[in-house]
């Protein structure tokens, strides 16, 4: 099944956008490597940068789910279904890869702890599970929902964006490598594309009762 729909034209370009990005993030590993490309980012630091990267960063937290839910809930209850199997795809493939595939995969502290930084703000009590990135994960899951919600051009490109500065900030805070972030992008790319699947799946399934349904 594809989503073939006019409906889908913004989710498709932000799909298709996001995609350029991880090519971006893969063509800068392939040139720098695992361990060299985590020590260019983490070393670009300063002040306000520290601040900024800091909070941002919960722009992929697991917490954002929650006033999407309410929204979902208020105003688009039809949309609840793949609010839920994006959430369930989500989770399912990073702790699967987290938990089961690279069981305790070393973080940059651990890895490389005489040469990552690491941010005063940030709690510095994990050090193990780096693969993929979660909170990268979940913020391209999200945004790509979003830009589909939103349909609107610049939805297409603002979203993706703030998920790739979430990703971003992941390898900035030491919590990740960089090949943990481009993982956590293709992550929400197919977890978002497989929850919008399920979702045009019941609407047939709905439209098709009604049509029985109607005298």
């Amino acid at each position: 099944m594809r989503l073939k729909h006019e409906e889908y034209q913004h989710f498709r370009w932000a799909i298709l956008f996001s995609l350029l990005l991880a090519s971006v993030v893969g063509i800068f590993v392939a040139i720098y490597g695992k361990d060299r490309s985590f020590l260019v980012i983490n070393g670009l630091h300063s002040s306000r940068a520290d601040y900024f990267f800091t909070y941002v960063t919960y722009l992929g937290d697991g917490l954002i789910w929650i006033p999407f839910f309410l929204y979902v809930l208020i105003y688009k209850r039809d949309f609840f279904i793949a609010i839920l199997s994006a959430l369930i795809i989500c989770t399912l493939i990073t702790h699967g890869f987290k938990r089961i595939v690279f069981v305790d995969e070393p973080r940059p502290l651990r890895l490389l702890h005489d040469l990552a930084r690491a941010v005063p703000l940030v709690k510095k009590n994990n050090y193990v599970n780096s693969f993929p990135s979660g909170h990268t994960s979940t913020a391209f899951t999200f945004a790509l929902l979003m830009a589909f919600i939103v349909r609107r051009k610049f939805a297409v490109y603002v979203f993706p964006l703030l998920a790739f500065i979430v990703g971003y900030s992941r390898v900035y805070l030491a919590q990740h490598f960089v090949t943990d972030v481009l993982a956590g992008m293709v992550t929400g790319v197919i977890s978002s594309y497989l929850a919008l699947l399920i979702y045009e799946y019941f609407r047939k399934k709905k439209r098709q009762l009604q049509q029985e349904a109607s005298p």
